[in-house]
């Protein structure tokens, strides 16, 4: 990819204008799309008589919707650059929210969510991720875990901002509507703030401007299909599959689960709240931590802080046990999001690893089947708890092989490679400019 971008010293400025935009991009998605719906489906489902099943849907849809969308802005960003993604994303949402507002059935309601899953992926992380790390090449880590706390934090502001929209103006149709005018506005920034910037293909330079080490030289050269054919790619999209079936289903099913051991539903939700604002530091914490730690090993430990946490909930009937819950899985899900968005970058340079991480989103796309089979298992013998012990196990065995392998290498390298061997479609990689694991 080759973009234009001005020069001259307003590049100063305008890292961070980009770096702004796309926060308060990534801010409104996690507000008005996944964390509030449930707040809005309530009222709409009173109003409109729909089966607690059938509004249930609408939320699995538009998880499939992102996943399998996910892959969209990697094409589009070859031919229109991030800025017109996002710009395009935008008006996909505007369009979503205006459908939402004039719903009278389901099926007008799931084309809602399958605009709005497709506009999120559009507007979310993988063209965000991408221009980051272009406009900040040598502290990409850092800037991405900011944006991605930024970002994580409107989950933890949407749903009482959605509860009194929703209240005040007695009609959930407002609600939607007016997220329809903040999505222009969003967008109209996104615009003005948003330039393409080429990927720096300088030569990658080591800690304090050492030359470079072999490690950060092998990022160089690779291409989509060689790097998903890695078994570090396959490792990294287990652990941000598991990872996602645990979110999911935790916020689908953990008002029923914790009432089921006996806790209030005001208690629960607080849990749920608790668990997002520790989600956000931590995710603003581990940016700084990649760059003086190994981003496999940080990977690694979100990974274990979740398989403690999701195993305390499966049995957190007191304050103290929610409250360790909150604590661990919360802080893991953060660290473990922005570790392997990082080393993804780290492994197949800025240009394919933002390819990449696309394909990682379309394969979570699985864990949408987590809440069904939750409350399958909950109809049957009459708890939750054992969806938990065994996301706990599958986590453990997604953790063993990011243990074991290293960084993946190109056919063709290493001790015993030819000197000049080239990629297999002859094109080169972007370079990487964040730390090795």
């Amino acid at each position: 990819m080759t973009y234009t971008h001005e020069p001259g010293s307003f590049l100063m400025r305008r890292e961070w204008l980009v770096l702004a935009a796309v926060s308060l991009s990534f801010f409104f998605l996690n507000a008005a799309t996944f964390a509030s719906l449930g707040v809005v489906l309530y009222t709409m489902v009173g109003e409109l008589h729909w089966s607690f099943k059938a509004a249930g849907f609408s939320f699995s849809l538009l998880g499939i919707a992102c996943g399998l969308s996910s892959v969209f802005p990697t094409t589009l960003m070859k031919r229109i650059g991030p800025r017109y993604t996002m710009a395009l994303g935008g008006l996909v949402l505007v369009a979503a929210y205006m459908l939402a507002s004039y719903t009278h059935g389901l099926l007008a309601f799931y084309a809602a969510m399958l605009l709005l899953g497709l506009g999120y992926s559009l507007t979310g992380n993988v063209p965000a991720i991408y221009a980051i790390a272009c406009w900040f090449p040598r502290r990409s880590a850092r800037m991405i875990g900011l944006y991605l706390m930024i970002g994580a934090f409107g989950g933890v502001v949407g749903p009482p901002l959605a509860r009194a929209i929703v209240a005040f103006s007695a009609d959930w149709r407002v609600y939607w509507m007016e997220m329809a005018g903040v999505a222009v506005a969003v967008t109209l920034v996104n615009l003005l703030c948003l330039r393409d910037r080429a990927i720096e293909a300088d030569p990658p330079a080591g800690a304090k401007g050492a030359p470079a080490s072999p490690a950060e030289i092998a990022a160089t050269g690779w291409t989509y299909r060689s790097a998903i054919a890695t078994p570090q790619f396959l490792a990294v999209a287990a652990s941000m599959t598991m990872t996602m079936a645990c979110v999911t289903t935790i916020n689908s099913v953990a008002l029923n689960h914790l009432g089921i051991l006996g806790v209030a539903p005001d208690t629960a939700a607080f849990a749920l709240a608790a668990m997002a604002l520790v989600m956000t530091v931590a995710k603003g914490v581990a940016g700084p931590l990649c760059e003086i730690m190994s981003t496999r090993r940080l990977l690694v430990l979100g990974l274990a802080l979740q398989v403690v946490g999701i195993a305390l909930f499966a049995h957190a009937g007191t304050l103290v046990g929610i409250g360790a819950f909150a604590l661990a899985f919360g802080i893991g899900w953060g660290v473990a999001y922005l570790a392997a968005s990082v080393l993804l970058l780290e492994y197949f340079g800025k240009d394919i690893g933002s390819q990449v991480l696309g394909m990682v989103w379309t394969i979570t796309t699985v864990a949408a089947a987590g809440p069904v089979a939750a409350g399958a298992i909950a109809d049957q013998i009459g708890t939750f708890a054992p969806i938990f012990y065994l996301y706990a196990v599958l986590m453990v065995a997604a953790i063993v092989p990011l243990m074991l392998l290293g960084r993946p290498m190109l056919a063709g390298t290493g001790p015993f490679a030819r000197r000049g061997a080239e990629p297999d479609d002859g094109s080169q990689g972007a370079v990487a400019q964040v730390p090795a694991s």
